[in-house]
């Protein structure tokens, strides 16, 4: 497959932490930034449909989203990745 060049305008403070938690992963940019685009893209799928909750919540945790806070926080010393192929196998 041949690979996509693009660029994208980020918040530099954003940029800035990206690239710090690259290094203590101990990944390039690259393949970080394709990890959670991954994500995101493969949660949606998982998910579509499939979510049953409240209006409420969903609306809170947009709201929560929104003012730049974070959602809500996955506690556990696995990646994400490692929790969704676990989640999967279920």
């Amino acid at each position: 497959m041949t690979e996509k060049i693009t660029s994208l305008k980020l918040d530099p403070e954003l940029w800035r932490k990206v690239k710090l938690l690259a290094i203590k992963r101990g990944v390039t940019l690259k393949s970080l930034i394709e990890e959670l685009l991954a994500l995101e893209v493969e949660g949606e799928e998982f998910f579509e449909g499939e979510i049953r909750t409240s209006k409420e919540l969903l609306t809170a945790l947009e709201e929560r989203r929104k003012k730049g806070r974070v959602p809500f926080v996955i506690k556990s010393k696995k990646s994400a990745i490692e929790l969704i192929r676990e989640g999967r196998e279920e």
